[in-house]
């Protein structure tokens, strides 16, 4: 059987542009998901890298499209947990649709049947993140 997706939405009062920089830019994403730098040279088939402070990668994939500003689908392996690293990456939909006067940011992240301690460990944080990364743009604009 296979498990829903997880899908996180969120309204935000600025640019795809502008979301596109806070998903991809290494000093925004640090700002939103748990002090971590994103890490790549943005293209299809290219390693991407979601590193802690002391470098240690938290999370690695693959970028599977990109189509700047409006989607970017990662493969995700989780690696903060030494449990969680052996299951089958999963994968991440960043989604933004421009909306009158802002826009909607949607994340997915699906594939997951075989990696449930990954589904566990990402179910709370999610939320939090496209929260804290709106707060964070709404704050700079």
């Amino acid at each position: 059987m296979t498990e829903p997706a997880l899908v996180f939405e969120v309204t935000i009062k600025s640019t795809p542009e502008k979301i596109w920089e806070a998903i991809t830019s290494p000093d925004w994403s640090k700002r939103y998901l748990f002090d971590s730098a994103i890490r790549s040279d943005f293209r299809r088939g290219s390693k991407v890298e979601w590193n802690a402070a002391n470098g240690a990668a938290m999370v690695d994939g693959e970028i599977l499209e990109i189509d700047p500003p409006w989607r970017l689908v990662t493969t995700w392996r989780s690696l903060w947990d030494p449990s969680l690293a052996p299951e089958p990456a999963s994968r991440v939909t960043w989604e933004i649709e421009e909306r009158k006067g802002a826009c909607l940011l949607r994340v997915t992240h699906d594939q997951l049947e075989r990696s449930p301690k990954t589904r566990g460990a990402v179910t709370p944080g999610w939320r939090q993140i496209v929260d804290k990364l709106r707060d964070c743009v709404e704050a700079a604009a």
